[in-house]
């Protein structure tokens, strides 16, 4: 005998805390430019100058929560 097809639910997805989240950046042409380089000519990083800048910035993002960056003071000028 055959399963049953499961029933779908017909509410909202269930909002996920670790779902990812999208936005933009405007950054310099030359800055771009670079990330284009990186990713098509050299194929260092990723594939394209978006997926390479997302991972620059996830890297940079982690380094600074794994050093504590939020607890530190920052004097001012």
């Amino acid at each position: 005998m055959p399963d049953k097809p499961q029933k779908r639910s017909r509410g909202r997805p269930r909002k996920d805390p670790e779902a990812d989240v999208t936005f933009e950046v405007t950054i310099p042409r030359h800055h771009f430019d670079y990330l284009e380089f990186l990713a098509l000519k050299k194929r260092r990083l990723a594939i394209s100058a978006k997926a390479a800048a997302e991972h620059i910035l996830i890297r940079e993002l982690d380094a600074l929560f794994r050093a504590d960056y939020h607890a530190k003071e920052i004097p001012e000028e």
